[in-house]
């Protein structure tokens, strides 16, 4: 059987961090694929603007030559807002004039504010769209209800990230450290842990370390850091990749998300994958992965008292760590494997090829 060749675009993958890379890199990586031949082409990069024009420019100029060569079956467009938006509408019109089918696959946290702020005009853009795109790919089941309400046309389906799974919980009972994994910033609620933790210095073990380990506002959450004497306690500030963040991840009490506005967090999964218990917030998809005294806390964002509450029984009570722990690992082996998700999209990829016939492209 002839392999579906899959263009897939979104950030560049060696200057880029975050969810979405992390995405990406999964499944480029991965070798669960059995009719599909997936492929990368960047079409952003972080820097100023004129570099920005110009990645796109060149990525713009590779995808239509692969169309021209006809090398492209399916289109898999990595989107999230404000400028993302924008170019992956150009590009989905690109290759619609190739009659190749388009999924949009939506990350954007700020997708929602993205779309408030805008004038009617670009609303109604917006909802063509998301209306043309063949599938949007969506991360939850309350973002299907989000892509709906603008564009009650577009074709919608919600399949969660995913993550590789260990054959065993792997978590540490004797673990000490608390992490955070993502963007550093007001948006992710680190400025709400430090405070929570400034409060908890005096009553936590000298023993238990905390590594915010992320990119974003790094130099006001180290200032921070500095305001609240909490050199001592905080042992690393800074984006982890590699053998460091398998180091931090393998010495995880817990992982700590509180974040103010998401949608799927890879952290969560990645973390709770590990058997890592979780407190994060009652905020987009995280309470369909993180079940409230079950595999971990939930909490309102800004709840600074309860948050502490929640680090505080967490890292005092190991045999509750331990259950959490149990029930996250089999939650995420359960529902968001990495081989059960390709799954799901070769069946869409195999879906959207038949709607085209041979002789049109």
């Amino acid at each position: 059987m002839k392999k579906i060749r899959v263009l897939m675009c979104g950030s560049d993958l060696t200057h880029v961090k975050g969810g979405m890379v992390s995405v990406s890199r999964n499944y480029l990586e991965s070798e669960e694929w059995k009719n599909t031949e997936v492929s990368y082409i960047a079409t952003h990069r972080e820097g100023a603007s004129f570099i920005k024009i110009l990645v796109f420019l060149g990525a713009y100029l590779r995808i239509l030559r692969r169309l021209l060569q006809g090398r492209i079956d399916v289109a898999l467009l990595n989107v999230s807002e404000r400028g993302s938006f924008f170019r992956k509408a150009l590009l989905m019109r690109l290759c619609h004039r190739f009659s190749v089918p388009v999924i949009f696959h939506h990350h954007g946290a700020e997708f929602n504010d993205f779309y408030r702020l805008l004038p009617d005009r670009k609303k109604a853009f917006v909802s063509r769209v998301l209306s043309e795109a063949d599938l949007n790919i969506v991360l939850s089941k309350l973002q299907e209800k989000d892509i709906l309400e603008k564009a009650p046309k577009a074709r919608v389906g919600y399949l969660y990230n995913s993550i590789k799974i260990a054959s065993t919980n792997r978590y540490c009972k004797e673990a000490v450290l608390l992490v955070t994994f993502g963007r550093l910033g007001k948006r992710k609620g680190t400025y709400d842990l430090l405070k929570v933790l400034h409060e908890l210095d005096p009553v936590l073990p000298p023993c238990i370390k905390a590594a915010l380990c992320g990119d974003g506002e790094v130099d006001e959450v180290r200032a921070l850091i500095k305001e609240y004497h909490l050199e001592e306690r905080i042992v690393h500030v800074g984006w982890t990749e590699g053998k460091k963040k398998e180091e931090y991840i393998e010495h995880a009490m817990l992982h700590i998300l509180p974040s103010y506005r998401e949608v799927l967090p890879m952290s969560i999964l990645e973390t709770m994958a590990y058997g890592i218990p979780n407190i994060s917030t009652r905020i987009a998809s995280i309470p369909e992965v993180i079940e409230d005294g079950v595999n971990g806390f939930l909490i309102e964002p800004g709840d600074l008292e309860a948050l502490k509450e929640k680090i505080l029984t967490l890292s005092t009570d190991t045999l509750l760590r331990l259950k959490f722990s149990q029930a996250a690992y089999e939650k995420t082996a359960a529902k968001f494997s990495l081989s059960s998700n390709i799954a799901a999209l070769e069946k869409i990829f195999m879906g959207l090829t038949g709607k085209y016939s041979g002789d049109q492209r």
